[in-house]
């Protein structure tokens, strides 16, 4: 009995030291291509325990098999976490996880067609907004007019437009190629045309040639039409004006026209308005009328009836009798200076 007791305590013992824990390996985390395939688990998936094994991959999304030890994972599109569970001979159950990053090197693009105002931008950047260099080599040809032909998102400066070649790598998955285009915009033509002399209270209407789409002068004094290419002006001292224009592409260019004026007394009658209301030749206007503030005027219809008068007339008669609008057709007028001199003529109402 005694040599029973002693066998079976050895042999329990020999069983225990041959022994070991049930152990599920699903392999190192690895980095997967778009569309690309790998080999999952470890080298063995299972040890320990007592064989034969039965194993469990979750989820079976891209997976080759569920229940083999290192299944394939095909037409990877998106990082992905895998759980093997492991169960033994005996019923022990054990699991492990593994991780797959897909390679972002399919997300790295030249960047969307672009431009810059040649001679007046430094530069623009190219490169979409989501590269980066952070296990990643980024290649740009040609290199000319590139501040760093290896930097993720580089800045462009070329004098005439551009096709800029991108090619990613990282040694792991295919190179990722794409294309940019940068225009180089030159800045659009102007032409304020010559300059000029004009008498004062005389108004010239001057002319601005451009391939631009905006346009404004300057000074913003006695001028109409500011934000046109053919504006009103009637400086009463020599004045430049600075004609600016912008394009399409946010490129502007100047050029500047002086207006020489001479000085004088003389009047000058503009005899066609349009009285409608749009704050454009609204009024019955008279140039140098300052210089003789003891003025009056009258205006009379073809029959002869007066329809409106006024004493130190200052440029606002806006075409009414009454309260009401007369219509179009031809006035007539008689303006006195105050000083010695009468003057004669019509005025067309134009609405």
């Amino acid at each position: 009995m005694q040599k029973v007791i002693l066998y079976i305590i050895c042999f329990i013992g020999f069983y225990n030291q041959g022994y070991s824990q049930l152990v599920a390996n699903a392999g190192p985390d690895l980095i997967g291509c778009l569309n690309g395939t790998v080999v999952i688990g470890g080298s063995p998936s299972a040890t320990g325990g007592t064989p034969p094994y039965k194993y469990l991959w979750q989820p079976s999304t891209y997976l080759s098999s569920t229940t083999v030890a290192n299944p394939t994972v095909t037409n990877i599109t998106s990082d992905i976490t895998y759980t093997l569970t492991v169960t033994d001979f005996d019923t022990t159950i054990v699991s492990n996880t593994m991780y797959i990053n897909l390679d972002k090197i399919h997300t790295f693009n030249a960047g969307i067609d672009t431009g810059y105002c040649f001679g007046q931008e430094a530069n623009v950047q190219i490169g979409a907004t989501n590269n980066n260099n952070a296990f990643h080599n980024f290649s740009w040809v040609p290199t000319s007019s590139l501040n760093n032909a290896a930097d993720a998102r580089p800045f462009a400066s070329p004098s005439v437009t551009t096709v800029y070649t991108l090619t990613v790598s990282d040694g792991l998955c295919p190179n990722k190629i794409s294309q940019v285009t940068v225009y180089a915009f030159p800045a659009p033509s102007i032409d304020a045309s010559p300059d000029t002399t004009i008498d004062e209270g005389q108004t010239i209407t001057l002319i601005g040639a451009t391939s631009g789409t905006v346009f404004w002068w300057q000074p913003d004094y006695n001028i109409k039409y500011q934000n046109t290419t053919n504006p009103d002006v009637w400086p009463t001292t020599t004045t430049t004006y600075t004609f600016t224009v912008d394009d399409q592409h946010g490129c502007s260019n100047t050029d500047v026209v002086t207006v020489t004026v001479r000085p004088g007394t003389e009047l000058f009658f503009y005899n066609t308005f349009t009285p409608n209301g749009d704050g454009e030749n609204d009024y019955f206007y008279i140039g140098n009328l300052g210089k003789y503030p003891d003025n009056s005027l009258k205006i009379y219809n073809r029959y002869g009836k007066q329809i409106y008068s006024a004493t130190n007339y200052d440029n606002t008669w806006n075409g009414t009798y009454l309260g009401n609008t007369l219509p179009t057709g031809t006035y007539f007028y008689i303006f006195n200076d105050g000083v010695d001199k009468q003057y004669k003529g019509n005025v067309t109402i134009i609405r």
